[in-house]
């Protein structure tokens, strides 16, 4: 993704889909190809005096490599999806074969918000929603790992963007906080002219998750 950035452009976090996003398709591959082998076990092994045994086993051997493919094909839309925040902006890829990418510049973003189950909290995952100016309704990102992080990352970045200030700051390098920046869980800085505030009407991600 690093290749669709523009000139001056930083990367500053690019999150994927949590790994429970492979359960339904595993779930479903683990029961066909237990089934199928249950089946072709059972079934008998001659008939009208011939073996069936190679037959069998080319159709176990179809069944596994059908069950391969699809897991294969789930991984691969997995590893091609994306979402990449920079200092300008949010970049969405998806795709395998035909490969999409659309992006949300920071300085139209007016909100957004973590959606989590009690599960998602459990696991560590969620959906962040942003919202901004000249869409109709929000931006979905699904089924991201370390939602809250990447939604607090966002909130820094588009704060950063419309002050002017850069974001990360040379503080990162370091492995400093950036200036003015309060971690989740404490307050929003010290009321001075460095303090970080939030854009008017946010709300922080921990105070929408839903149950």
């Amino acid at each position: 993704m690093v290749s669709q950035l523009i000139a001056g452009e930083r990367p500053i976090r690019t999150a994927r889909q949590h790994w429970t996003i492979f359960i339904p398709v595993g779930s479903v591959c683990v029961v066909a190809l237990v089934a199928g082998l249950t089946l072709l076990k059972l079934a008998p092994g001659t008939v009208a005096g011939r073996s069936l045994h190679d037959v069998k086993l080319l159709i176990a051997l179809g069944l596994v490599l059908a069950v391969a493919a699809a897991f294969s094909l789930r991984w691969l839309r997995w590893h091609f999806q994306a979402y990449m925040l920079t200092d300008h902006r949010i970049v969405v890829s998806r795709g395998v074969l035909s490969r999409y990418s659309e992006s949300i510049a920071l300085d139209r973003i007016q909100n957004s918000a973590v959606r989590r189950g009690l599960l998602a909290r459990v696991l560590g995952y969620g959906d962040v929603e942003v919202e901004s100016a000249g869409r109709d309704g929000a931006e979905r990102l699904a089924h991201i790992a370390h939602a809250e992080e990447f939604a607090n990352e966002l909130l820094m970045a588009v704060e950063a963007r419309r002050t002017g200030r850069p974001y990360p700051s040379p503080d990162a390098a370091s492995g400093a906080a950036p200036s003015g920046y309060a971690p989740p869980g404490s307050s929003w800085g010290d009321g001075g002219p460095e303090s970080y505030s939030p854009p008017l009407g946010y709300r922080h991600p921990r105070d929408r998750d839903g149950l």
